[in-house]
């Protein structure tokens, strides 16, 4: 980082690494101690734990810390917690005085009373005992500040304070009717009770049997005006007329509201709401009454005369039928609960609060009343419901109104209302312009929620902000920010305020506010989705106005804005995880992993100068280059094509490079910012736990770190590094583990993509992630087991469903030991492991394993071996060994007899055949299949005939005949003579076809004699079309018959002779006549494509070749005719006459 370059100091109630001990003498203000804080786990972490912070202004310091804060208020700390006190937590009261600036906090034994706005560090704090050592109280009092004695009555003096002295305190008792008044605080601080009852002035209230002060409240000039539980109300004075003390019960205002004869007290007639008015005269003020049945009046306060009631109304019919069209249920359910004036300077405008209830929410309403005392009535200006806060209240903490700008004497045309509930502050904005014609349009409404275990003992308010004092003994302060009205509509919103607020003070340490929203708080989904966009990019791209434009480094900048987003995370978690769509979720987790894995880039680029050269090299070839400062500040977006290229560069360098630092440096990158910074804290951590997402919950596209560039990169990487290791080390095993984890995750979530839209898999992509996966799975799981680290690919199998590398893993385990382990995925995968594992064994011609290793998964094995014809070379043997030939015999029969055969060896299929035949005769039923034998034996036979010709040709060494040498038929004789001594099986058509192409004169006979045991497999015609291929072929063996003088040593005789010896006749083979010599029914080029499939061959040659053939033959004429059948009695003669032969029809008659 340039020495030139400007530092920023976040703000202090952000920035946690300026927070100060109290044994600081004075606040650090250098940049230096802000951005070299030892932790880089963040500038908000420190101020979590730190329980005070204290910074200077102009020489002072003051205890305010910001908890929270928006465009509309901002919420502090004022005082230190005074938790250390001896205090009873459970029976506590509080005041805040905003006049004296004073505190006071009480519970049964002390009241203690401090400066809550002091500019001290430590906080001066005075206590006051409220009874002897041996006394007991049950309650805590009810505390009033009062103004000092000689401070002016006039109504500004009241408000601006302004005052010299400490002020005093009331102290009532609840019960016991005591009522004691200190003029000075300061002269009672830490007395004995006997030496301060000397300085104290007391009342003795007479409270009746059972009543309790419920209400005090100071409407001084004027005096202490108390209710009671009885529905009395009491007005006190302090002083006399001419300002000296003087405590007396002055006048009882309203009588006790309880039955004469019965002594029950009607609750409706509970007093509950007192507020003040205005001053009007030297000792003169206003107070205002509400009770619970509706009953508002107005008090005309004197210390020298008489009090009267200036206006008496009842608001509760009115409110009521101002609500029931909306809400019917209001009738019955009305409560009235506190009331507040508008002005500070008329007695005419009020708001009342009052409760109606359905049977799940409580709603709570805003009634503006406005009051005409001439004719003693009101009416209802305008009625609100509060949207941010619907659950009930109980008596004990019942809902409070402030009203702030009532104390202003000027008039605005919106007023802020602050309702206190026990749990939150709702602020909402009301008109203050009273005209009905004035077009109102409510301005906003927010909430402050507190913690659970925050409970609010004390409250005040001035002009512009709300105090209030929680059980830890804290006050803090809501404040009004004032802006200008033009500037509304550019405030931010309710959803996209709290989001805020959320991610840059939720981790204050000890604040009270609760930053979750209420559960019950109904929101627009699309708003919230758009609102949590902005806050992500907001921080996402360093535009948050909490967010300095720079730190130190780049890794504090980065590791700043990381903090941030995971308390926005966390914040969608605890309030939008079923609200929201899993879209807008990826969408977020995604760039905190871009944030995450680029913070660990940074890292690993300071580690290693090779990596950091070719991080350099990628960013010099973006478009106009790209420093490290801007992407990291302000383009993260473009983070995911630059790791893309980076990945792909190191795997290149990797693999042209002979040094070992680079793949050890890249390991390391690997584990660091890829699996830990975006598996392990991203997707396990975040997107499974802290989202609640499904695995099955995708996004729009591929995840940001899945595409083809980098599995190939990953996967080629990771046979690099394992090529090149020599020795492996426990820390080398590990990154083999990582990388693997790695390369699973990543297709894993490929494949759920795809899967999940069958268009997606139409796709080249899909097909080529399916080919990288297929070629190299089984391969991580063989490395794994080559370094003894079968444990950890288990896992990985496992958990990946990869049942070839589960097998692969398990198979390299000493079976005795590991028996236990394929007990447990026979269990708990079922027949899916069972088939992985059989297919193995038969991959691996394992036929002992398969077979006998796992008798108790017989009824697997079965289901395995009739899945698919392919086992049908091995699945025989289980039907052997199970004693059902029957199936032996038809499963064989299936793989090894006819077209199906031909895909085996001639060694094989001779052997299935074999077994076949004899599982056929060793059926136990006694019925023989004749019919499938025959057919097994056809084969058999063709095989014999098939090992004749290899045995001629390549033991006898007989050659093709001279005439098909130099022809296409000479080609396909070559092709099929190398597939005969290779083994491979040959159709019937084709041995015929080599026989008759022998220059051999016994090679025609064997032809003829295969055919004669065909069993129907061949067509008649096509029989018949081979048979006189091998009567012509028998002809043309004799180049000039014109030359033949002894017919007996021709082949055709030879073959004829044999013919009737062995009875072929018998066969429906037919005797050779001209006719059937030159039939070309079956020469045309459908028959040559079938008969030559496979064959690299000219067809056409071929069908010339044939041609010729039988145009020799007819150049015979058909006069030749009788010479065949001359040879043919000669033949018949010579083998003894077996038969008699129809020379007319050319037929061979027998018996």
């Amino acid at each position: 980082m340039s020495a030139s370059r400007p530092l920023f100091q976040l703000r202090k109630e952000i920035d946690t690494s300026v927070a100060l001990t109290e044994n600081d003498v004075e606040a650090d203000n250098s940049t230096d101690s802000v951005l070299n804080n030892a932790s880089t786990s963040g500038y908000y972490s420190s101020l979590m734990e730190s329980s005070n912070e204290f910074h200077q202004t102009q020489g002072r310091f003051n205890n305010e810390r910001i908890l929270t804060e928006n465009d509309k208020y901002v919420v502090k700390r004022l005082a230190p917690d005074l938790s250390s006190r001896p205090l009873q937590g459970n029976k506590l009261e509080g005041v805040v005085d905003t006049f004296l600036g004073k505190a006071l906090v009480g519970d049964v034994n002390n009241l203690y009373i401090w400066d809550y706005h002091s500019t001290q560090k430590q906080v001066n704090v005075s206590r006051i005992p409220l009874h002897q050592e041996h006394e007991v109280l049950n309650v805590p009092p009810k505390c009033l500040f009062t103004r000092p004695s000689a401070i002016d009555d006039s109504a500004q003096m009241l408000f601006d304070g302004s005052a010299s002295s400490s002020g005093g305190v009331c102290i009532i008792h609840r019960k016991n009717s005591e009522f004691i008044y200190y003029e000075d605080i300061d002269s009672i601080n830490n007395l004995k009770l006997q030496l301060s009852k000397n300085k104290a002035h007391t009342l003795n209230l007479n409270l009746k049997d059972g009543e309790i002060v419920t209400i005090a409240v100071n409407c001084e000039p004027a005096g202490i005006v108390i209710a009671t539980s009885f529905g009395r109300l009491l007005f006190v004075t302090i002083r006399d007329s001419f300002g000296k003390p003087k405590v007396q019960l002055k006048q009882q205002l309203i009588k006790s509201q309880r039955g004469f004869l019965f002594h029950s007290f009607n609750r409706y007639k509970e007093i509950v709401s007192m507020k003040n008015g205005p001053i009007v005269g030297r000792g003169e003020r206003l107070i205002y009454v509400l009770t619970k049945e509706g009953n508002f009046r107005t008090w005309h306060l004197s210390v020298g005369i008489n009090c009267f009631k200036r206006v008496e109304v009842n608001v509760f019919q009115q409110i009521l039928e101002s609500l029931q069209d909306l809400y019917p249920f209001a009738y019955g359910t009305l409560q009235i609960l506190d009331s507040h004036p508008l002005f500070a300077d008329s007695a005419s405008a009020h708001l009342i609060l009052s409760s109606i209830q359905n049977d799940k929410e409580t709603y709570y309403i805003l009634t503006t009343i406005l009051l005409d005392e001439k004719t003693k009535s009101f009416t209802i200006f305008s009625t609100y419901r509060l949207n941010t806060y619907v659950l009930p209240f109980d008596d004990s903490h019942k809902p409070q109104l402030y009203v702030p700008s009532s104390l202003e004497a000027e008039t605005r045309p919106t007023t802020t209302v602050f309702v206190l509930f026990s749990e939150a502050v709702v602020l909402t904005q009301v008109s203050s312009n009273l005209d009905s014609t004035y077009s109102f349009k409510r301005k906003w409404e927010d909430i402050i929620s507190f913690r659970s275990d925050v409970k609010i003992i004390g409250s005040g308010f001035n002009s512009e902000s709300l105090y209030l004092m929680d059980n830890q003994i804290s006050v803090f302060e809501i404040s009004l920010i004032d802006k200008v009205e033009a500037a509304d509509s550019d405030n931010t919103g309710f959803i996209k305020s709290h989001i805020d607020q959320a991610v840059y003070f939720s981790k204050v340490y000890s604040s009270p506010i609760e930053f979750n929203l209420p559960k019950e708080l109904i929101l627009e989904n699309e708003e919230v989705e758009k609102d949590l966009r902005s806050s992500s990019s907001e921080i996402f791209f360093s535009t948050g106005k909490y967010i300095p434009p720079m730190l130190n480094t780049l890794a504090q900048h980065l590791k700043l804005r990381i903090e941030l987003y995971d308390n926005l995370l966390t914040f969608v978690s605890d309030n939008f995880n079923y609200k929201i769509s899993p879209f807008t979720k990826l969408d977020l987790l995604e760039r905190y992993e871009i944030l995450n894995c680029c913070y660990s880039l940074l890292d690993a680029l300071e580690r290693s100068t090779d990596l950091a050269e070719i991080w350099s090299y990628i960013l010099s070839r973006c478009e106009n280059g790209l420093e490290m400062e801007d992407l990291v500040r302000k383009h993260l977006d473009k983070f995911p094509n630059l790791f893309t290229e980076f990945l792909t560069e190191i795997a290149g360098r990797s693999a042209s490079s002979t040094s070992g630092n680079l793949r050890a440096e890249t390991a390391l990158f690997l584990n660091d910012c890829f699996y830990d910074a975006i598996l392990d804290q991203g997707e396990r951590v975040l997107r499974y736990g802290t989202l609640n997402l499904d695995p099955l919950e995708l996004n729009r596209d591929l995840p940001w770190f899945v595409n083809l560039r980098i599995l190939k990169a990953v996967n080629s990487f990771f046979f690099d590094f394992k090529f090149s290791l020599k020795t492996v080390t426990e820390k080398e095993e590990q990154w083999l583990i990582v990388m693997t984890k790695i390369l699973y995750y990543c297709f894993h979530q490929a494949n759920l993509w795809f899967n999940e839209d069958a268009n997606r898999k139409e796709s080249a992509l899909y097909q080529e992630i399916q080919v990288l996966y297929q070629s190299n799975h089984l391969s991580w799981a063989q490395v794994l087991c080559e370094y003894g680290l079968q444990e950890f690919s288990i896992q990985i199998a496992d958990f990946y469903n990869d049942m070839g590398s589960l097998v692969e893993t398990l198979e390299t385990l000493d079976f005795s030991s590991s028996k236990d382990v394929y007990d447990k995925y026979f269990s708990k995968m079922g027949y899916e492991f069972a088939a992985t594992l059989f297919d193995y064994y038969v991959e691996h011609n394992k036929l002992k394993e398969l077979f006998s290793r796992f008798p108790q998964q017989h009824t697997f094995l079965l289901r395995f071996l009739g899945s698919s014809e392919q086992y049908g070379d091995v699945a025989w043997i289980q039907d052997i060994l199970d004693e059902r030939y029957d199936q032996a015999t038809s499963t064989l029969f299936q793989i090894a007899v006819g077209d199906a055969g031909l895909k085996e060896s001639v060694g094989k299929r001779q052997f299935h055949l074999s077994i076949a035949k004899l599982s056929a005769l060793a059926q136990g039923n006694g019925q023989l299949d004749n019919t499938k034998i025959n057919r097994i034996q056809e084969d058999l036979d063709i095989i014999d005939g098939h090992n004749d010709l290899l045995h001629r040709i390549s033991e006898i060494g007989i050659k093709i005949a001279p005439r098909f040498e130099h022809t296409e038929l000479g080609s396909v004789f070559a092709s099929l003579a190398e597939k005969l001594k290779a083994k491979k099986c040959l159709k019937l058509e084709l041995i015929i076809d080599m026989y008759t192409m022998l220059n051999d004169a016994e090679a025609p006979y064997c032809a003829l004699k295969l055919l004669a045991f065909e069993n129907n497999t061949l067509s008649h015609e096509t029989k018949r079309f081979l048979i006189s291929t091998i009567w012509r072929r028998c002809i043309l063996t004799e180049q000039q018959w014109s030359n033949v003088t002894d017919a007996t040593q021709t082949v055709l005789y030879r073959v004829l002779k044999r013919f009737f010896e062995d009875e072929l006749y018998a066969s429906d083979c037919p005797l050779p006549s001209f006719k059937l010599l030159v039939n070309k029914d079956l020469l045309n080029r459908a028959y040559l494509t079938e008969l030559y499939q496979g064959l690299n061959v000219n067809l056409d040659d071929i069908q010339t070749v044939l041609e010729k053939e039988f145009q020799s033959v007819q150049q015979l004429g058909h006069g030749f005719d009788n010479r065949i059948k001359s040879i043919i009695g000669t033949a018949l003669e010579a083998s003894g006459n077996k038969c008699a032969v129809n020379y007319e029809s050319n037929t061979v008659e027998y018996c």
